[in-house]
């Protein structure tokens, strides 16, 4: 006890190694036993020394080997505990300048202090002396709380600024948080385990709650101030400038200085926030911390309008940079302002990563704005390039046209900046978003968020993409001259060269061009610039058709064979334009259309009679009536054998509400039936339902009527005495595969299911003089045939239609 004594109060002056006043303390525990009797009776004995004689009498031999303490020992030993637990405790208060935490000297002396201080509490002796003492794990917390309180006081003082301007406050604010937080890491490394494992007490849990509750109070307070608004005005001010040409990277405005350190101190506190993961998680839910992002709501905005402004410049710079576009490594085919922008969308995106926003279903305001600055970045970026394009003069009427590498690489760019938009849905995580904003707000919000998200997304790619195909079409209109001369020069060669060897100098022009294209331009761009060039063909080929109708067959005849061969040219075995791109709405109009010019008349006049049944077998209107009929092919006396039967619902003609009505049987196309004559029956008077139940021949061969465009028309008229007749309607038949044609017995009409064929009229066609007539009207053979003044067989076949089709009347 002597020893303890006085070294103890030695240490304080002139400190001992603590592993040594520990060994002091074991040996002391180990010495000393507790006496059996009271603390009266303890100072009796010691009062009357011959009664203590007799304790030789009693079974314990500890209390025969260790004397009581008496008063004065007990409270000087008292004395000597409490000084040396108040003098470790004045070292704990300052342990971060005196136990400095990378120091392993350091750390040794902290470990064994605390074991010391542990020891002195658990001795027997100690509890004797000291009844009264707090718990070591209660007075180290307290003295941690102390020490860390002071430690922060001084700390706030150092970094708090004098002059108290916004930059200044939020600097201080930076450089307090940075030191708290590198604080709690030394102390969680080489604190918490110490503490931890000699005296149970959380070094961190207790720091951490003590310094959470003094940062949160001082930034509230700082984030509360009237600065964060001042500084609103100037950066509104530059990111809403329309125009950035005369901003310059190196500007540094006090709005974008203030809104930089704002986000410097939001990632200090964001980083301070997440070593609430030291702590128990039942401690967390109470810290303000936890919700550090809420006192930035109003910041981040202010963020996304600074790293947008410094995105245009930085834009506008590298496009400026650009004076003559080269590429260095042949397989990269864009320069070098592409790159530098979809940097500055990365830089966009790290930011937004960086922020870490903790509330993900309130973060879709934020990432909203994040993708329409991003998304209006790279439409401005378009913009610009294209701007650069009008000033060099690619739009300039003026000169020659030449596919240059520049201009290759500019279209490029675009594409390449286009390009580093696809990440974005992965990158700003729609998908986490709109699952939060549903499971937050529900009614469907989730999937409006979704929609709102990728509909901004879709917006800027396509006008990024029209951007793309502006430019390509400008290429597709400067060599639009040379692709006209060409198919000209197809045209018109002579009869005698067929169209492989006429279409031989569009084929070349195509592909020297296109070999250039394809070298330079990336494989989207290629594929964009090929389709915008086999438009052109086929446009060029559509104004040679337009102007130039009426032309004997031959003359289409060669133009639809050259498009059969620009169609494989284009699609060059799997290599260019795939079929469905090739074979367009616009491709398949031209391709008709040159099919009925270089078909010869018959064929026109059997197209004519086939959309005429097309036409029958779509009606379902009667209102012209119903004609019934049966018809079927005797092969054994090659007759054809037609049954008209009655008619319904015919329209009245006549003024008293009545017709007169027969039928005429003709069989169609004339050229395919030369020697048939037109048959009519019995006119049925005064009927709207006439009942004519009569028969007729036709002899005619098998094939005659198996021919695809083989038919039987029906015309109804009504008979008038004074006047030309009336038309009431017509109907058609189609003769292919009537009963008997394939050599069976038909077994006469008896066996013969009736046939009700609707009634139509002709609608009447517009009437334009030939000088008016637009190309693009030629849609159908009649208007072939009607083009083809040069051929009597048709010119006779469209009067022959016309004066029918003038007795049409439409009610």
């Amino acid at each position: 006890m002597c020893r303890w004594k006085a070294y103890s109060r030695k240490h304080m002056e002139h400190p001992f190694d603590y592993a040594f006043l520990h060994g002091l303390l074991q040996q002391l525990d180990a010495k000393w036993a507790a006496s059996d009797l009271s603390r009266d009776e303890v100072e009796e004995e010691t009062l009357d020394p011959p009664a203590r004689s007799n304790c030789t009498d009693l079974p314990s031999v500890e209390c025969v080997s260790t004397p009581p303490l008496n008063k004065h020992a007990e409270e000087s030993l008292a004395e000597s505990f409490n000084l040396f637990i108040e003098f470790c405790m004045s070292l704990l208060r300052k342990q971060r300048d005196i136990f400095p935490p990378s120091n392993r000297a350091a750390s040794h002396k902290l470990e064994n202090l605390l074991k010391c201080l542990h020891e002195i509490h658990n001795l027997k002796v100690f509890k004797k002396c000291c009844p009264f003492q707090k718990e070591l794990h209660t007075e180290i917390t307290q003295i941690i709380k102390k020490g860390t309180l002071e430690w922060y006081e001084k700390q706030h003082a150092l970094t708090k600024t004098t002059v108290r301007s916004e930059d200044d406050v939020v600097s201080g604010l930076i450089e307090l948080t940075n030191i708290l937080n590198s604080d709690i890491q030394k102390g969680q490394q080489y604190y918490n385990t110490i503490f931890e494992r000699v005296v149970g007490v959380s070094y961190t849990a207790v720091t951490y709650r003590q310094l959470e509750k003094l940062l949160s109070d001082d930034v509230c307070a700082a984030m509360e101030d009237e600065f964060t608004e001042e500084v609103a005005a100037p950066i509104d001010q530059l990111a809403n400038s329309a125009d950035v040409t005369n901003l310059k990277d190196d500007n540094n405005p006090i709005g974008m200085q203030i809104g930089t350190n704002l986000f410097e101190l939001y990632l200090a506190l964001q980083e301070f926030a997440q070593m609430k993961s030291y702590l128990p998680h039942s401690e967390t839910k109470s810290l303000s911390v936890s919700h550090f992002h809420e006192w930035f709501k109003g910041a981040v905005n202010r963020w996304l309008k600074i790293a947008q402004t410094k995105a245009n410049i930085r834009i506008k710079k590298a496009i400026e940079l650009d004076k003559k576009v080269t590429v260095v490594d042949p397989q990269v085919k864009h320069s070098s302002s592409a790159v530098d922008t979809a940097c500055c969308f990365t830089q966009i995106r790290e930011f937004w990563k960086q922020l870490a926003w903790p509330d993900t279903a309130g973060a879709y305001v934020f990432v909203t704005k994040v993708l329409e600055d991003i998304c209006n970045g790279a439409i401005f970026y378009a913009d610009e390039v294209h701007k650069k394009l009008q000033a060099a003069g690619y739009y300039d009427d003026s000169g020659v046209f030449d596919v240059t590498e520049e201009l290759c690489i500019t279209i490029n760019n675009i594409e390449q900046v286009r390009r580093s938009l696809k990440p974005l849905p992965e990158d700003l995580r729609f998908s986490e978003i709109y699952h939060a904003v549903d499971k937050a707000y529900g009614k469907d919000s989730g999937r409006q968020c979704k929609v709102a998200l990728y509909g901004v997304l879709k917006s800027s790619d396509e006008d990024v993409i029209n951007k793309i195909k502006e430019v390509i079409e400008h290429v597709g209109e400067k060599m639009r001259p040379d692709i006209g001369k060409s198919v000209f020069h197809l045209a018109w060669a002579p009869e005698s060269v067929p169209a492989e060897d006429a279409i031989e100098s569009l084929l070349s022009y195509l592909d020297n061009n296109l070999d250039t294209l394809n070298k330079s331009l990336l494989r989207t761009n290629f594929d964009r610039l090929l389709a915008e060039i086999w438009h052109v063909v086929l446009d060029e080929i559509k104004k040679m058709l337009e102007t130039n109708m009426g032309k004997k067959p031959v003359f289409y005849s060669r133009l639809y064979d050259a498009l059969d061969i620009l169609r494989e040219f284009f699609h060059a075995n799997e290599k260019g334009l795939p079929m469905q791109t090739i074979m367009s709405r616009e491709y398949e109009a031209l391709q008709d259309l040159l099919r009925l010019h270089k078909s010869e008349t018959n064929t026109l006049v059997d197209m004519f009679y086939l959309e005429k049944i097309d036409i029958q077998k779509c009606t379902e209107d009667s209102r012209f009536g119903v004609l019934t009929v049966r018809v079927y092919y005797n092969f054994s006396s090659e007759e054809l054998s037609v049954e008209i039967l009655n008619a319904k619902d015919i329209i009245p003609l006549d003024t008293n509400g009545l017709s007169d009505p027969f039928v005429m049987i003709e069989l169609v196309p004339s050229h395919n039936f030369p020697t048939c004559q037109v048959q009519r029956t019995k006119i049925v008077k005064k009927s709207l339902n006439p009942l004519f139940d009569e028969s007729f021949g036709f002899t005619v061969n098998p094939d005659q009527c198996r021919h695809e465009s083989a038919m039987v028309q029906f015309t109804v008229m009504d008979h008038d005495i004074m006047f030309a007749n009336d038309f009431a309607g017509e109907a058609y038949f189609s003769l292919n595969g009537i009963p008997g044609l394939k050599g069976e017995k038909a077994g006469g009409y008896s066996n013969l299911k009736q046939t009700q064929l609707i009634l139509t009229q002709p609608k009447p066609r517009e009437i334009i003089p030939k000088r008016k007539r637009k190309p693009s009207l030629v849609s159908g053979p009649f208007q072939v045939l009607e083009l083809r003044t040069w051929d009597k067989d048709a010119t006779e076949f469209v009067k022959k239609i016309k004066a029918r089709e003038s007795l049409a009347i439409t009610k």
